[in-house]
């Protein structure tokens, strides 16, 4: 898969087969993935906690929280919730570069998981110390993202935005994503020309 669709097609997924397991060596192969990601100073002070067995994903899934722009969906039910986890853990004592590496780890795992056939959703509200409690996050150090994976259980539209950058669901339940055209997200240059052919 080309990158240029593999960037397309990894989107937030929130409602997933939740009974379709995840294995052991995929998870892992996703880390391995954002062990290679660039991080400042090459200093790797990132861990990372793996969750996959049913009761460890029960544990976590109370934790988070879904989908702020849809205010009366309360997150996935039963039977369409995650059926893995990975967090990301950085030293408490935070650097000003700590949140640019989690964001790059996380760009690699996820991209990494899209790539092998599985849909994430990368979430950054949640209860802290429930994660902490649940993955066993190393002394001195604090979640800092949850991703959540498994097999996508929804579809996912991209669409050019116009007025609302919102995400919304149809009344067929398909989440629809407005995004900026590449024109609106340039700074503006006498010799870059909009091009009107520039959306989806």
């Amino acid at each position: 898969m080309r990158f240029s669709e593999l960037a397309l097609k990894t989107r937030s997924i929130r409602r997933f087969k939740q009974s379709v397991r995840l294995k052991k060596e995929n998870i892992l192969a996703f880390v391995d993935s954002a062990r290679f990601a660039p991080n400042a100073a090459n200093l790797q002070l990132l861990r990372f906690s793996v969750v996959i067995s049913k009761n460890d994903c029960e544990k976590i899934f109370p934790a988070l929280k879904w989908a702020g722009y849809l205010e009366e969906w309360t997150g996935p039910e039963n039977g369409e919730r995650p059926s893995a986890y990975i967090v990301i853990n950085a030293p408490e004592e935070e650097k000003p570069y700590t949140k640019m590496d989690v964001g790059i780890a996380a760009a690699y795992l996820v991209l990494s998981a899209r790539e092998a056939g599985y849909g994430s959703c990368i979430i950054m509200s949640f209860d802290c110390g429930i994660i902490a409690e649940a993955v066993n996050t190393p002394e001195d150090y604090r979640p800092q993202l949850v991703i959540a994976l498994g097999v996508a259980g929804e579809e996912v539209i991209l669409e050019t935005a116009h007025k609302d950058i919102r995400y919304w669901r149809d009344e067929l339940g398909k989440h629809h994503v407005p995004k900026l055209r590449l024109f609106e997200i340039l700074t503006k240059q006498k010799h870059i020309q909009e091009d009107q052919n520039d959306q989806f």
